[in-house]
């Protein structure tokens, strides 16, 4: 059992020019091997693209890929026809399934800012999928939303994993409880913005609890917080 931090600063990093990124996780060229991922939950980069500029195409397989874009327009293609543009508060899904193509460009307008989410599937192969979602009009105040399931529940996103990302805005002073996880599931808390205070320990912007405890916290604001949590198996 246990209750991990990582604090921003301890996170890898990239600069290419015109892609500048944040590794939770061991990552490219970022190689740290106590730091390999979180149960099923392989990578969280936090990356921003220049306008105009982008992935070309390139190859995954085996993979459920789910990107929340925070800011701009990230235009999507692949292999299998789609294309889309996904916006500051929509997500996107792409089972890489048995091998996709794909590539992914900020608008040229401006610059875009996304979490690139990397779940290991319940099983390799199949048929990639692709999909995404508006959530710019959920009501996210001082509840949980999900965003990413097992079974599409509550208007999310279905994926190959029996995973979980959810989603609170919460208003300063405001309290959530974030529920016990189970001997066999852990939860990553990731604040995105504003500063939290849980168990009596300080998480400001882009800080990390890991949290394999059977317990129930209290997630109390500081200051207007947004977070993202995700619940995946441990096995």
């Amino acid at each position: 059992m246990s209750f991990i931090i990582h604090k921003a600063d301890q996170r890898g990093t990239a600069e290419h020019g015109w892609l500048h990124s944040r590794f939770s996780f061991s990552f490219a060229e970022y190689y740290n091997p106590n730091r390999m991922g979180f149960g099923a939950l392989r990578v969280i980069n936090d990356d921003v693209i220049e306008a105009g500029l982008g992935f070309g195409m390139h190859p995954h397989r085996d993979m459920e890929i789910v990107s929340i874009v925070t800011k701009g327009v990230l235009v999507h293609t692949d292999s299998f026809g789609n294309h889309g543009e996904i916006h500051a508060g929509e997500i996107q899904y792409m089972s890489a399934g048995e091998g996709v193509l794909h590539s992914e460009f900020a608008s040229k307008e401006e610059d875009a800012a996304l979490f690139q989410i990397w779940i290991k599937p319940n099983e390799k192969g199949g048929k990639p999928l692709y999909n995404q979602r508006d959530f710019r009009d959920v009501t996210k105040n001082n509840q949980w939303v999900t965003l990413v399931s097992p079974d599409g529940r509550d208007n999310s996103i279905a994926i190959n994993q029996e995973a979980f990302i959810l989603t609170t805005e919460l208003s300063e002073g405001k309290t959530i409880s974030i529920a016990s996880s189970s001997p066999d599931r852990g939860k990553l808390l990731l604040v995105v913005e504003g500063s939290v205070k849980i168990d009596g320990v300080i998480l400001d912007k882009r800080d990390e609890v890991q949290i394999t405890e059977e317990k129930i916290y209290e997630l109390e604001a500081l200051k207007p917080s947004w977070v993202l949590v995700f619940d995946v198996p441990m096995h």
